[in-house]
């Protein structure tokens, strides 16, 4: 995983900056609470919490790696991240966010007494707080999961005595069965891989042709997921979803047995240019439109709302037609209908993160409306959402420059030539703009989405400005003032984006 940057957000309050000869106890002060936070991190599963008492002040830092990184990457993105929050001094308060990892530190406690890591100690990741604000547990599992996961860990055993799952025969997979239709998870069978874990290709005894996805259960958080996700899809068909069809849980690890997607993720299409894999405006205008369905449908359609957190262009699979199937439910959340979520430890993808969400742990399904505003805007411009890099704008910010320039249609994909429907090519561009407004209340509903994109009839709001990751959300309003990379005139132009300012 790449660690470019993607933001250097400096928050200060004048009174609170240092001068002087204390600048420099402070500063050591500062080095020593960054290694502390980056050597433990690297021990201690990617998360480490820290504060450094000196004359001056006491600092507080954290630190933590996304879990789809291994250890050589959370490395190097922490070295990154610590050479970039170093230059936020003196200021009372620096953040660093990479790719693959955060770090911030402040004079403030921004952290629970029992998100401190101690010296030699291990400390479970799963009761972290999202980026430093204390939350409540994310799955709110069935009854059936709540007690598998109890089995499992009271008795501190495998999976192989949970008789709630192997009772339930349409769903029990026997695991040398799925051993044997995957050549024994051989390499030539891998479809791809994930934070959670890796998906192969397999064909079972009556020449079904599955896919099975093999699961990493490191720690309890692992574990969790695997039931989540068992729960959750198991009774939800829609044609935008992949289908659970089962699972196994009598083998040295838990899998699971999806139906096979022949044409893989959107990405690997989309994003790969060349004569003679460029998808058509109607392909792409019926990947966005069937996303949605499928959306609207994990949000309420199925009696539940289910939040994915996770949509991005590699979770989309396209059918031999080209038909989108909504994938990796793993990061799903299901809440009550009058609740909004904070989450124990953020989970998704930079980029697609609502800045609501990633700063502060705050989940609604308007999170995926978010995301889906930013895959409509990559399958419509054919372009990835580059907010990490500093050499080139983000897609929200170009089709946005386009929109009030009052020439939208030239962000459609140039590799199209002009073979769309200019007045879909206007609608999905404007929604968009709509899905990723910084305002929750501003962003539709992913029901009013479906609805505009195929009723003509609807009259879609004005956009606002989108975030592009507006550094006034980077940080609670009430305790600080922000600035993004460089002063308040550069809040929305990535261009003049200048680290540790």
């Amino acid at each position: 995983m790449s660690t470019e940057k993607v933001v250097n957000s400096v928050s200060t309050q004048p009174k609170k900056n240092l001068e002087g000869v204390y600048q420099q106890e402070f500063q050591r002060e500062l080095d020593q609470v960054i290694r502390k936070v980056t050597n433990t991190a690297l021990e201690n599963n990617g998360y480490a919490a820290k504060a450094a008492k000196g004359g001056v002040t006491t600092v507080y830092a954290l630190a933590q790696c996304w879990r789809a990184i291994d250890l050589e990457t959370c490395s190097e993105c922490l070295r990154h991240a610590a050479s970039g929050l170093r230059k936020c001094a003196p200021g009372a308060e620096g953040k660093a966010m990479f790719s693959g990892c955060y770090m911030r530190y402040s004079t403030h406690r921004f952290f629970g007494p029992e998100a401190e890591t101690e010296d030699n100690k291990g400390f479970s990741p799963w009761v972290i707080i999202g980026l430093a604000s204390a939350g409540v547990a994310c799955a709110v599992l069935g009854a059936i999961g709540t007690y598998i996961s109890y089995k499992r860990f009271s008795k501190k055993k495998g999976l192989d005595d949970i008789p709630a799952t192997r009772n339930n025969t349409s769903l029990n997979y026997m695991y040398g069965t799925l051993e044997k239709a995957t050549d024994h998870f051989d390499e030539s069978r891998k479809l791809g891989q994930g934070g959670a874990g890796t998906v192969f290709k397999g064909i079972l005894p009556d020449g079904k042709v599955v896919a099975v996805k093999r699961l990493f259960f490191n720690t309890r958080q692992w574990v969790d997921q695997f039931f989540n996700e068992v729960n959750l899809i198991s009774g939800i068909q829609h044609k935008n979803l992949v289908s659970l069809l089962g699972c196994s849980i009598e083998g040295p690890e838990s899998l699971l047995v999806y139906e096979y997607v022949p044409n893989r993720s959107l990405d690997q299409i989309l994003f790969v240019k060349n004569t003679i894999n460029i998808l058509s405006w109607s392909h792409r205008f019926n990947i966005i439109c069937g996303t949605a369905e499928g959306l609207a449908y994990l949000h309420g359609g199925s009696g539940v709302k289910i939040i994915h957190r996770d949509i991005k262009s590699s979770n989309i699979l396209l059918d031999e037609n080209l038909n989108p199937k909504i994938a990796d439910f793993g990061l799903a959340c299901c809440v009550a209908s009058d609740k909004s979520h904070v989450s124990t430890a953020i989970a998704g993808t930079l980029g697609y993160m609502a800045p609501e969400y990633l700063v502060r742990g705050q989940l609604t399904e308007k999170a995926d409306v978010y995301a889906f505003g930013v895959l409509m805007l990559e399958i419509a411009t054919g372009r990835k959402n580059n907010v990490f890099c500093e050499r080139s704008s983000s897609t929200l910010y170009l089709v946005w420059k386009q929109y009030k320039a009052e020439s939208i249609i030239q962000a459609i994909d140039s590799t199209l030539k002009g073979r769309f429907d200019e007045r879909e090519a206007s609608i999905v561009l404007r929604v968009g703009l709509l899905c990723t407004q910084s305002s929750v209340a501003l962003r539709p509903t992913m029901s009013e989405v479906a609805q505009m994109l195929t009723d003509r009839r609807c009259v879609i709001p004005s956009p606002k400005q989108p975030p592009f990751l507006n550094a006034s959300v980077l940080s609670p309003e009430d305790t600080m003032t922000s600035s993004f990379m460089g002063g308040s005139s550069a809040l929305n132009d990535p261009r003049t984006q200048k680290p540790g300012t």
